[in-house]
Formats: C-alpha cells, sequence, structure tokens
C-alpha cells in the first residue's frame, strides 16, 4: 500500500535554531563581559594586518567548504550539480549545527543525498565513504603534527590572564593532555570503519545482520540490518574504484581539514601583537577539535566557544580573547546557521515538488 505525499512542507522548529543561538550568546556574552578590558581597545589598530587577517580568515572558509562541494559531488559521479552541490553541503554544515556532536549532520547529508534524486543505498555510501575519509584526514595530521612537536602538542603550561576566576576554563584547559582518549577512538572508528568499508564488507554485512538477532539488540535490530547493508553497498560502490577517483578526493579531503585549522592563525595574526608560531596554534586545534565533538549541546554551543579560549587564550591579546572566540565561532558556526536557515525551506519546496 503507498503512502499518500504530504500536502503541505512540514513545519521547520523554530526552537530547534534558537536553542544553540541563545546558548552559544549567553555564554559568549558572559565571557566577554567577565575578561573584556576596556583599555585593550586601544591596543587594536584599524590597519592592514587585521584587515588582511579577517580577509585570510574568509579565504579558510571558502577554501574549506570549496573543498567539500567538490568532494561530495565527485563522490557522486557527478550526478548531481555545482547548485545542488553547494546547497547539500550548507544544509550538511546546518545539520550539524542545530544537533548534539557530528552524527546529526551525517544523518540530514543522508537525507539530503536521498531528496536528491540518488537511491538511499548510494546516497548511505557516500556518506560513509566520506565520513571515513573525514576521519582519516583528522587521525594522519594530527600523527603528523605529534612527530614534529611531541608533546609539546599538548603543551598548555603558559599562563593566561584571562583565564583567571574562570575554574570552568582553566580545568578545560587542564584536560589538554588527555587528548589522546579521544585521538584513539578517532583511529578506532578509522580502523573499524575502513576494514568494513573495503576489507570485508560481506562479512560486516553478516556480522552486523547476526547481532540484530541477538535478544539483547533487539531494540537496535532494524539500525543494524540497515547499516550492514549499507556497509556492504559502499564496499561495492567503492571499493574497486581506481587512482584516478581516490586521489582527488584523498586531496579534497586534506584541503578542507586543513583549511578548518587554519581558520585561528588567520584571526590570531589579524590582532597579533607579536610574532605567532603558526605551526603551535594550528596544533592546537587539533587538541580543541576534541572536545568540540563531543556529542553534548546542539552544535557543542557553549562548549565550543569555552574549549577554543581554553586552549587558545594565549595566543590571543588579554582582554580580547572572549571577543576573538566569538569571531571565530562566527566564521565557523553562525554563518552555517543562517545560511543553511535561509535555504532550508526553499530546499524543502524543491524535493517535495519532486
Amino acid at each position: 500500500m503507498s503512502r499518500k505525499a504530504p500536502e503541505k512542507i512540514p513545519a521547520f522548529n523554530s526552537w530547534k535554531l534558537a536553542l544553540p543561538v541563545l546558548l552559544g550568546f549567553a555564554v559568549s556574552g558572559y565571557l566577554i563581559y567577565s575578561t573584556f578590558k576596556p583599555e585593550s581597545l586601544a591596543a587594536i589598530r584599524f590597519n592592514y594586518q587585521l584587515l588582511a587577517g579577517l580577509v585570510l580568515a574568509a579565504f579558510t572558509v571558502l577554501l574549506r567548504d570549496s573543498a567539500f562541494i567538490y568532494k561530495i559531488r565527485f563522490s557522486c559521479d557527478n550526478a548531481i550539480s555545482w547548485k545542488t552541490a553547494i546547497v547539500v553541503i550548507m544544509l550538511w554544515e546546518f545539520g550539524s549545527c542545530v544537533s548534539p556532536g557530528a552524527v546529526g549532520g551525517i544523518a540530514v547529508a543522508l537525507f539530503l543525498l536521498a531528496g536528491e534524486g540518488i537511491s538511499y543505498g548510494r546516497s548511505a555510501a557516500i556518506v560513509l565513504l566520506n565520513t571515513f575519509l573525514d576521519n582519516m584526514a583528522f587521525v594522519v595530521v594530527f600523527a603528523v603534527l605529534y612527530l614534529f612537536l611531541g608533546n609539546d602538542m599538548f603543551n598548555v603550561s603558559a599562563t593566561c590572564a584571562d583565564l583567571q576566576g574562570h575554574p570552568i576554563l582553566q580545568g578545560v584547559r587542564g584536560l589538554a593532555s588527555k587528548v589522546w582518549i579521544g585521538y584513539w577512538v578517532y583511529v578506532c572508528i578509522v580502523l573499524l570503519l575502513g576494514t568494513a568499508l573495503f576489507l570485508l564488507p560481506h562479512t560486516t554485512r553478516r556480522v552486523l545482520h547476526f547481532a540484530a538477532g541477538l535478544p539483547f539488540l533487539q531494540f537496535a535490530s532494524e539500525w543494524l540490518i540497515r547499516f550492514g547493508t549499507d556497509i556492504e553497498a559502499a564496499g561495492n560502490e567503492f571499493g574497486r574504484r581506481g587512482f584516478s577517483f581516490w586521489v582527488p578526493m584523498v586531496l579534497a579531503t586534506f584541503v578542507n581539514w586543513m583549511a578548518r585549522f587554519a581558520l585561528p592563525n588567520a584571526l590570531f595574526f589579524g590582532f597579533a601583537e607579536q610574532p605567532l608560531n603558526v605551526l603551535d596554534i594550528y596544533a592546537r586545534q587539533f587538541v580543541t577539535w576534541i572536545f568540540i565533538v563531543l556529542p553534548t549541546t546542539p552544535g557543542a554551543s557553549g562548549v565550543a566557544e569555552m574549549a577554543f579560549m581554553a586552549m587558545n587564550c594565549e595566543f590571543m591579546p588579554e582582554g580580547l580573547s572572549a571577543a576573538i572566540t566569538t569571531l571565530w565561532r562566527i566564521y565557523s558556526y553562525y554563518i552555517y546557521l543562517v545560511i543553511g536557515a535561509l535555504i532550508l525551506r526553499v530546499w524543502l519546496k524543491g524535493v517535495f515538488k519532486k
């Protein structure tokens, strides 16, 4: 029996958008209020350095999104147009902004691709592939940075005046040496997903389908069966691809993630009062990222601001670290929230027409 097509587009729950915005602004406002020093404004020079920093920050965002857009379109074998790819990526990022952790964005991406006419099985294969490559890029670059910097990568012993009187921020800063736990979680995800996708896709499907029949996993049986089928489909879809496919995909993935973590360098340069250690700042963003991807608040609102300020405050002028943190959040979060909210209803109209 066929389902009746919906007569109207479901209403968008504005609270799902308002909640992370309010939470993020509340934390940012508190941090600015409690750390801002009026005399710090005198240190700001509206000169070419500040302008260059802001423009470079915008360029990192543009480069990151361009690589992501190219990657999703290429992994679809160019089955979607550039315009559609842009919409998919903007809404993918929007989904991450209103969902806890990284899972929300992935789930939204699956829905988006299916809404663009790509079969469910192929959409799942594309999302799984991109998830694997994203995690792999993080693991590889993190390891390379550690080879160059060693334990200095986690050295946050420098005193930071803006954290005085903020025990929570000081506590977050003290957890820098524990990010190895999160890193090894990433490593396990890459190894398990890589094995399941490219080495043993058929065996993985059989194991997951067997697990779905176990009494204590009945609550997740439907998900396990679907996931096992998706894994095998993804393995069949991409397991036999050659260098002409993998080289562009891997390069686009690394450009995407390297541009993502270069954003703070650009912002810190704009406000810098003295030369900065670019490599130390870049490595610190990998430490910060572990805190941001934890499944906490929608889009990590509040958590991201505290983690970023706690981990990077020594790179920012005293009294301005909270304000610069808010500026970083605008570049890396709020622009996707605004763009996604603007195009979401338009996209839904197009999908329902199809």
